[in-house]
């Protein structure tokens, strides 16, 4: 026969308070065995320990309690604790992300300057890739600028505008003593290419609220943006997922006639069409994007041959150099982000 407890002596057996006892009877993960119909008092079955020990282990790691119950259920258990993983693992790794973006700031407070040299040809052929993606009448000064950043003896040019991404490298000569980070105004870029075209290298100079491009005896200064800049990293495409290969000047062809918007299909073999399909093969997902943006994202990338990377219809659409290594962190790129999907006509 099942001993009867009181919602004080499973509070003591479990660690769960009692308050929090009456909460999760609320939330119909550990209802009570009975309930006195005159004082409401609860009343609880020697079983009921065992499964408020698991409600106690999983309210320390922040599970949601609708998935407790689930869990107490027995409904995919192993599988929603595993995904629950997942989501402490990205948040950990995106409150690393930005604990090192605070210690930045806090240390360009107070930072000397770092110096890097580069290929002048390099940072203009970068700085090309990219400047399409930057919003130049955006009320917010970084969406009009370029972030820079070193990185394992890489430089990453990055612009965006919030419905598109584009990202430059260039191989750093000879890296800074502490890495870069720092977002300079696109139009201070584009006043500097004819220094830049004059030689054949250039100091990059970053201090605590000023950036200066020194060639020889000539040298171009301008303040930094204030503002930080949104986080690119995490929209990095990682996972391959669906990739094809194309020719530019194809891809042109087949948007001469496309309108404001493109639709990009994936069929069940792995090949992406634009429009309809024109086949009986089913049509695993589509993504539609501003026809003008993939344009302007297509001439700006280097190479005859890119490829493109769907993920889904509500994920951005990934396209870099044929060359350049997907696996790469470094890796060119461009995202367009995807248009609320209309059926086509």
């Amino acid at each position: 026969m099942s001993a009867v407890l009181s919602i004080g002596e499973l509070a003591r057996a479990s660690g769960l308070s009692v308050s929090a006892l009456r909460f999760y009877d609320k939330a119909g993960v550990v209802t009570p065995h009975a309930v006195d119909p005159r004082t409401g008092y609860r009343w609880y079955a020697d079983r009921h320990v065992d499964a408020a020990i698991l409600v106690a282990a999983m309210r320390r790691v922040g599970m949601p309690v609708k998935e407790m119950a689930a869990v107490l259920s027995g409904t995919d258990a192993h599988g929603l604790l595993d995904r629950h993983l997942g989501r402490l693992e990205k948040g950990l790794d995106d409150a690393r992300r930005e604990l090192a973006r605070i210690h930045g700031l806090l240390d360009a407070r107070t930072a000397r300057e770092c110096t890097a040299v580069l290929r002048t040809t390099d940072l203009l052929t970068a700085f090309g890739s990219v400047r399409f993606a930057a919003d130049a009448d955006s009320e917010f000064p970084v969406l009009r600028g370029c972030l820079l950043e070193t990185d394992h003896g890489v430089l990453r040019l990055v612009t965006t505008d919030r419905y598109r991404l584009a990202v430059g490298t260039v191989t750093v000569l000879e890296p800074p003593d502490e890495p870069i980070s720092a977002v300079v105004p696109c139009t201070f870029l584009d006043d500097a290419a004819g220094l830049l075209g004059r030689h054949d290298t250039v100091t990059v100079v970053v201090g605590s609220d000023s950036i200066t491009l020194r060639c020889g005896a000539e040298q171009l200064s301008t303040r930094l943006v204030e503002g930080a800049f949104p986080d690119h990293r995490s929209l990095s495409p990682r996972d391959p997922g669906t990739e094809h290969t194309f020719s530019s000047a194809d891809l042109r062809a087949l948007l001469a006639d496309a309108g404001d918007r493109v639709d990009l299909g994936v069929l069940e073999s792995g090949e992406i069409v634009v429009g309809s399909p024109g086949t009986d093969q089913p049509v695993r997902f589509h993504v539609q994007v501003s026809a003008g943006f993939l344009l302007e994202a297509v001439d700006a990338l280097p190479g005859e041959q890119l490829t493109f990377q769907v993920g889904g219809p509500i994920t951005p659409l990934a396209l870099r150099p044929r060359s350049v290594h997907t696996s790469d962190p470094a890796s060119a790129y461009s995202l367009l982000m995807p248009l609320q999907p209309v059926a086509l006509t």
